[in-house]
């Protein structure tokens, strides 16, 4: 490898994750190579350019139905050859797009775009970057190596989510890296693929990418975790909405956990839980603004509310049945429905006779003809949960009332303080939330 300028070796080196929107230009990856250019032992976990793995699944399903797919190919040719030109490198993506083109034709001929298949085309994206990055960095006179996480991070054959083996992976990931660090490479890392039982690529799901950031910084013992977006941290109320929003310059994982719960998109727990599980710090900052402090996130809680969200698109599910619902087993035999269904909940509120749960819009359907064998079921759909989030509300002694002072002209429904302490939920009209929350804010924050 050529010879180029070195990182400072730390004992514990940071993980830096790029999202596409900071992998979606060539302007957004020249400051992504100026930030990891910046002197640190770093190892960066790369997106998709933004856009790409939506028009990959879209590639896979026009070839599943013959359609004209080489087009699709073809637009994300011309794409990431727009990008490598203006960046003004050279990058050697002529055995990925031949790859990509021989795996469309096999499903082309086979009619059928199975999971696994799935998978494999929607990886691409990654796989592309990791090589366009490198050879920016290169051309900054850094060492810089593309390392597929497909070497990396092993899981079971759930396609669409792969289940990770950590013992096999946390292995991989030290023998893989930790030579290339101390020989000064950076390492580009896939975010998003692995590899499954079956020799396969696979996806790791929603949030796959901050995943692997994850997955790689635990195995590491990293000092910190950064996630790099589009925006300067995690806000207190959301700030296309709301221009007073400010940045929380901290949070702990349990409040950022309750806040991606009820809708806030920056940070989803279960992404970041490798990370949570060996104590690393986890910064959120701006690709854009790199100067800005972020969010950090941690295990240390501070007494304070923190922020309000909101979460629209919901469903209250009213399940009735006087004759069952003090007997034992019914609340099993109710959440037993979902489970098989797959189906998440978000609040629960009980009575004598009834039980009322919140699900997403379109998850009610899939339950009611189970649950009326044995309850009178209603739906009510247009509904939206507006959350107040913080370690200080449990000794705030007047939250509650401010908090329904705020909101005395609207019709509330479920209120309920969860287990942790950390929250107060309770739901509205979708068409009003935007209108309450913002009272919630001004009441709590201005």
């Amino acid at each position: 490898m050529a010879e180029g300028k070195e990182t400072n070796m730390g004992l514990r080196p940071v993980v830096a994750k790029f999202g596409g929107t900071s992998m979606g230009s060539a302007k957004a990856i020249s400051q992504v190579a100026d930030i990891l250019g910046g002197g640190q032992a770093v190892v960066a976990v790369v997106s998709a350019t933004s856009g790409t793995t939506d028009k990959l699944i879209l590639l896979g399903e026009t070839a599943a139905v013959s359609g004209n797919w080489q087009e699709i190919l073809n637009g994300l040719i011309e794409k990431h050859a727009a990008i490598t030109t203006e960046l003004g490198v050279q990058v050697n993506l002529k055995n990925l797009w031949k790859e990509l083109k021989e795996s469309c034709e096999q499903v082309q001929k086979k009619g059928e775009l199975e999971t696994y298949m799935k998978d494999r085309i929607s990886g691409f994206g990654e796989r592309i970057s990791s090589n366009i990055l490198v050879e920016v960095l290169k051309k900054n006179g850094f060492k810089a190596v593309a390392v597929d996480a497909y070497e990396l991070i092993f899981t079971d054959n759930n396609f669409g989510e792969g289940n990770v083996d950590f013992e096999k992976t946390n292995k991989a990931i030290a023998e893989k890296l930790l030579p290339m660090m101390k020989s000064g490479v950076i390492p580009v890392v896939t975010g998003f693929i692995a590899q499954s039982e079956m020799g396969e690529y696979i996806t790791l799901g929603r949030g796959g990418s901050d995943y692997s950031g994850a997955i790689v910084a635990g195995a590491l013992g990293s000092s910190e975790l950064q996630i790099w977006t589009d925006v300067d941290g995690i806000f207190n109320f959301d700030p296309r909405n709301e221009p007073r929003a400010k940045v929380l310059p901290k949070l702990s994982f349990k409040e950022a956990a309750e806040l991606a719960f009820f809708g806030a998109k920056v940070l989803h727990p279960k992404t970041i839980k490798p990370a949570i599980a060996k104590n690393i710090p986890v910064k959120i900052l701006n690709t854009f603004n790199p100067s800005a402090p972020g969010t950090l996130v941690t295990n240390e809680e501070e007494e304070s509310i923190k922020s309000v969200t909101y979460k629209k698109g919901i469903s209250i599910v009213n399940i009735c049945s006087a004759g069952m619902l003090t007997a034992p087993g019914f609340m099993s035999k109710l959440f037993q429905v979902f489970a098989r269904a797959h189906i998440d909940v978000d609040v629960v509120a009980t009575s004598e006779v009834s039980v009322s749960v919140t699900v997403d819009n379109g998850e009610a359907d899939k339950i009611v003809e189970q649950l009326s064998k044995f309850s009178t079921v209603r739906v009510e759909k247009g509904m939206a949960i507006v959350c107040l989030v913080g370690a200080g509300i449990i000794h705030d002694k007047l939250a509650l009332k401010d908090l329904f002072t705020a909101v005395e002209e609207h019709d509330v429904s479920m209120v309920s303080q969860g287990s942790s302490k950390r929250n107060i939920t309770f739901l509205v009209k979708e068409s009003e939330v935007q209108e309450v929350a913002k009272k919630v804010f001004n009441k709590f924050f201005i």
